[in-house]
């Protein structure tokens, strides 16, 4: 009888496992913010080239004005505004830059898909997020501010 018991808790937990780590999303890459204490989500979900160059002015803006221990960012790119992610993007060289200094780029995987487009599409320092809007809608639920060039 104590056996069953056991062997059921044991089951189920082994089964909560599971869920949790294939139902997490994944955010391999990203960096630690322990002691951010201001969190900004930019959308780019324009493909124009200055919508790019605005969003990106705008997070290295708010990454010089606190400085980058003190603030956590993100740009997530969906719809027609994944091209900024793009590996052969004109800005590749002022993303790398930008993540070198602890700002995160999350590629839509929805867009991606529909795009035909796999990781080595994409510029190295993005990571791969389930969906553009979830992904900013995740991150308003955990307090982070939403900015949208």
């Amino acid at each position: 009888m104590m056996y069953k018991t056991f062997h059921s808790r044991l089951v189920i937990a082994l089964a909560m496992l599971a869920f949790l780590t294939f139902t997490a999303p994944s955010h391999a890459g990203m960096q630690s913010h322990a002691f951010a204490n201001h969190h900004v989500v930019f959308q780019i979900s324009n493909g124009s080239a200055p919508e790019q160059q605005l969003v990106l002015a705008n997070a290295a803006n708010v990454l010089k004005y606190f400085g980058p221990t003190k603030v956590q960012i993100e740009i997530v790119a969906f719809g027609p505004g994944l091209r900024l992610l793009l590996k052969n993007n004109v800005h590749s060289k002022m993303i790398q830059s930008l993540h070198a200094e602890g700002i995160e780029f999350a590629a839509c995987h929805n867009t991606m898909m529909k795009l035909h487009l796999t990781k080595a599409d994409l510029n190295p320092v993005a990571h791969v997020v389930p969906g553009g809007v979830i992904e900013i809608m995740r991150r308003e639920s955990e307090g982070w501010n939403y900015i949208r060039p």
